[in-house]
This record gives C-alpha cells, structure tokens and sequence, in this order.
C-alpha cells in the first residue's frame, strides 16, 4: 500500500514538490544541503547545492516530467541551456570553494526519452572530446527516486491501519482547503519514535529524514495546489515534531543544525512565494467573490497580514537591504489593517505578529493604541454571563465560523465567559508600554477575567500538537495592583517555559504561535517582545 502512495505521489509531482523530499532523501545518504532555490520564471540552473560525504559539491537541477517522461522538445526548450550552466557553471556560495570541481545532476520524477538520453550522452562526449572532462551531466530518474523514497519509508512510517488510513486521507485531500492539522500531528506520533530506549545517531538521522519525505506526500496535493499557507503549517508542524525529538532525547546539536537548515529554508521560501503571489493577486477572495462570506474573507486577510508581518521581520532579521518587496508589505498590512477580524482566541497570535511589526514601521501611538483594544475586547466579550464569549485557542477558525454566520447545527457546548488564556500576556505587554493611566482605568475589567495557561509535563511536548498530560492553572489578578511590582513582572523576560532549542530561533516563535494559538502565554509573549524588541 505504502509503494504505491509513493509511485502515485511521484506520478502527480513537479519540481517544487518533490524539491523538499529530495533534499531530506539526501541528507539521509550522509550528503549535506547547503542551498535550495524558490522555483520562479527565473531559473539559475542550480535548484539544489549540496556536499557530499566525501566532500565533493554537487549541484542538481530538478525538472518535473510532462506526461511521465521528459521529451526531446521539453529537453531543447527548455532544459538543455540550464543544465550547460549546471555543469559548465561555477557554484558561487560562501560554503563552496568555487576553484573545485563540482557533480551536476539533472532530476526528474519521470523517465527519458531515448533521444533525450542520446542528447545528454552525446553533450557528456563533447565534453571529453575538447579536452574538459571536468564537465559531466549525471542524471536522477524516477526509479531512483521511488527506491530512495521507499527505502526511507516503508520501514519507518506507520504501519497501523488507522495511520495509513490518516496517510490516504491527506494524500486525497482537495489541495485548496484548510490543512487538517490534527491528522498530521498523528502521523508525526506515529513516526517519531517518543517512547523506549534512546536511538542511535544513525536511526535518528533516518526518522527524521522519513518523517519530512512522509510529510511532503501527505500534504502534496496542496503544494500541487500552491497553497503556501497549508505548506507553511505543515513544515511548522514537522519542525515542531522535530524539536520535539531533539529535546526529547537530547540529541547532539550537529543533527538539528543539518536538518534544521533544510526546512528553515523552506518555511522562508514559502513564505517568499506568499508575498510573490500576493503582489500579483487583484484581491484576495478565494472562489466566487459573490458568495464568499466577508467573514471567511477576514479570517483569510487576518492570517495573511500576520504571515507578511513574520516574513518582514524575518527579512529584516536576515538584514536584507530593502526593496519593493518591502514597500508591498507596508502597504498591504497597512491598508487592510482595518479589515482584521478577531474571530478567537487563536486570533491573537496573528494580531501580535502584525503588532510587533506595525511597532517598527509606524513609530506613533497607533500600534499601542491596537494592543490596548485588543484588551478592552477580550475584557467586553469574555466578561462573565457573556453570550458572546471568544471561544479559546483550542478551536480554529474552521470550528468557529459556522457559529459566528448562524449556520452551526448545534451550538457549541463550551462555555468562554469569564475565562481568557492570552488576557494576561496583552496586559503585561501594554504595562511594559507604560500605558499607567489607561491601566488604572481598565483594570476592574480585567480582575473579572481569570487567566488560564496550560503546563505541560515535560519541557519537550511544548511542540506536540495535543498533550493529554499537563496541567491547567487558572488564577484571577489581584483586586488591587502595585504599578511599580506589575511593571516589574512585566518586564521579566526569561522565558523559562520555551525550550531552548527554538530559542536559538526567536524569529520563529510568532510563526509557531500563529499555528500553535494553544501554547501562547504570558511568559512567551514578554520573552517574545524583547527579542523582536532586538531585530
């Protein structure tokens, strides 16, 4: 069963999908990927860079296969020029010393045709022939593909019946809707070996490349659909399991650099796509703009300013010179600002990384003004006896839209009044704004709302996505409030609660809480502040 999800899913592939599996089916053969390219109209020859064990660069250039082979008209049109450059082209990148000779690869998820065989035999001839037998096109086929991919799978994916099931159910997805996130989880429990004795480096290094090919084939019909913000979900999802992993059995740091680097550089790529898709959209409705509910159309907006803001922040973080990318993102945040919809609690992480972005491009009162409304809010809907209550940040958007347009067959049984789990982490950062005066008045308010948060039982499932250990503490903030001891509080930045392996990556923290609302508090927020305080 398992072969032919992967023979179907190399069938359906292209270049940019199969890119990320490729990348990890490396990396579990000892190579080292040093750089992947975003697939756009300007193609420089080189999509993957990688070291071999023995140190030799490689450079491979990936083709998706029309029809399941590459023709000689595709190879003449379109290929032939780009893998010259391949091969005849030095690899410029600081990891590289470009003096040494490089392996140049084409890679497809289909065959050849003869003549294209013919073609690439008789350009590796002309090569020797003027004396340059440095230069050689080697080639990576679909059946190489499909041996890689089940060698790493069928032995370390889930053999349970109800995960293969989860698996096919992914796979057949539609591509253009919501990632059901909760079944992926699963399949990332089901891989990741959590429980029994420690692995060996060698076993972990093949679960952990397993667990992104596994990933890339579930959730390929949505990079088939370019549905940037499911892939983005989904590789923070993994990379979630995969710290999980890491703190779990603390493993040495040479293996969460290698596979680090690799789905970072996916997740920014994604992200780069996003915005390259949102420049070139007239609006941002997604099917028939006359039927469309204007709440789905804000809860879709509101995501996509926070991805835009992370993604400017993360630029700004990368210390790339300033462009019209980011002008485009100014003003898209900026002129749809107006149109963010607060539909949950699980909201709130998205309405924070706009704030901490709208902080470093507005240097007025506005952002301040739109953390302290972000508090009046909670304080009116979730005040006790409230019917109107925002639901927790257990429940996505997909839960709570059909309650919100009237249309939900039964209510929801939860009762919100009275109860806020992101409250107190909005307050502490306002108090560290000074705001005194607005807090002396709002404070009664907020004394009614009790602050819930969520503790895990051990450090490491922070990253999983549901824990069924765990405490919940619930407690009210005092009647009465010493300014000078809340400020004090306020600015305690420590983050004792995150684990330090994404410490190391604060960038990455409010793209974690955006898909994972339910791990947000007041110890991440404040220790999340400083740090983007930083950038």
């Amino acid at each position: 069963m398992l072969e032919r999800v992967i023979e179907n899913w190399l069938d359906k592939a292209n270049e940019r999908s199969f890119q990320k599996p490729f990348c990890y089916m490396l990396s579990a053969k000892g190579y080292t990927v040093i750089h992947l390219t975003r697939h756009t109209g300007m193609e420089l020859g080189k999509d993957v860079i990688a070291l071999a064990p023995d140190g030799t660069p490689c450079a491979y250039q990936l083709k998706g296969a029309k029809n399941g082979k590459i023709s000689l008209k595709q190879w003449n049109n379109e290929i032939s020029r780009q893998v010259f450059n391949l091969v005849t082209g030095k690899i410029v990148h600081p990891s590289i010393n470009s003096s040494k000779n490089h392996r140049s690869y084409l890679v497809t998820n289909g065959e050849l045709e003869e003549e294209v065989s013919r073609a690439i035999d008789d350009m590796n001839r002309k090569f020797v022939d003027n004396g340059q037998p440095k230069y050689k096109l080697e080639v990576i086929v679909r059946g190489q593909l499909f041996d890689w991919a089940k060698d790493l799978g069928t032995n370390l994916w889930p053999t349970e019946l109800v995960d293969i099931k989860t698996l096919l159910e992914l796979f057949l997805q539609e591509g253009n809707g919501i990632l059901p996130k909760g079944k992926l989880s699963s399949l990332f429990e089901a891989t990741f070996p959590f429980e029994g004795k420690r692995p060996s480096k060698a076993h972990c290094g093949r679960v952990i490349a397993s667990a992104a090919v596994l990933n890339s084939i579930a959730i390929s019909s949505f990079s088939n659909s370019e549905n940037y913000v499911a892939e983005i979900e989904a590789w923070i999802l993994y990379l979630s399991y995969l710290l999980a992993f890491v703190e779990r059995w603390n493993l040495p740091a040479e293996i969460l650099k290698k596979e680090f680097g690799i789905v970072i550089d996916f997740i920014y790529n994604s992200l780069t796509e996003l915005c390259d898709e949102l420049r070139k959209r007239e609006h941002f409705v997604e099917g028939d703009p006359f039927t469309e509910p204007f709440n789905f159309y804000r809860v879709r907006l509101t995501c996509l300013i926070a991805l835009m803001s992370i993604y400017a922040l993360w630029r700004q973080n990368k210390k790339i010179v300033e462009s019209e990318v980011d002008d485009f993102i100014r003003n898209f945040c900026l002129k749809n600002k107006s149109k963010l919809l607060l539909w949950g609690e699980a909201a709130i992480p998205q309405f924070l990384a706009f704030y901490w972005y709208f902080r470093k491009i507005d240097s007025t009162s506005a952002p301040d003004s739109l953390l302290g409304s972000l508090i009046d809010f909670i304080c009116k809907q979730n005040n006790p006896g409230s019917k109107n209550s925002l639901a927790n940040p257990y429940f996505e958007a997909v839960d709570i839209l059909p309650h919100i347009l009237g249309i939900a067959d039964e209510p929801l049984e939860d009762s919100f009044d009275g109860n806020s789990y992101s409250l107190e982490g909005l307050v502490h950062l306002f108090v560290r704004r000074n705001f005194k005066q607005k807090m002396k008045l709002i404070w009664p308010d907020i004394t009614r709302i009790c602050n819930r948060v969520f503790k895990p039982q051990h450090k490491w499932h922070f990253y999983r996505w549901r824990n069924q250990d765990g405490i919940e503490l619930a407690q009210y903030p005092k009647p009465k409030q010493d300014w000078e001891k809340l400020k004090a509080i306020a600015h305690e930045s420590n983050g004792e609660c995150i684990p330090p392996s994404i410490k190391k990556y604060p960038i990455l923290v409010p793209l974690f809480l955006c898909f994972y609302p339910h791990r947000t508090n007041s110890e991440i927020l404040r220790w999340l502040d400083t740090k983007l305080e930083e950038i």
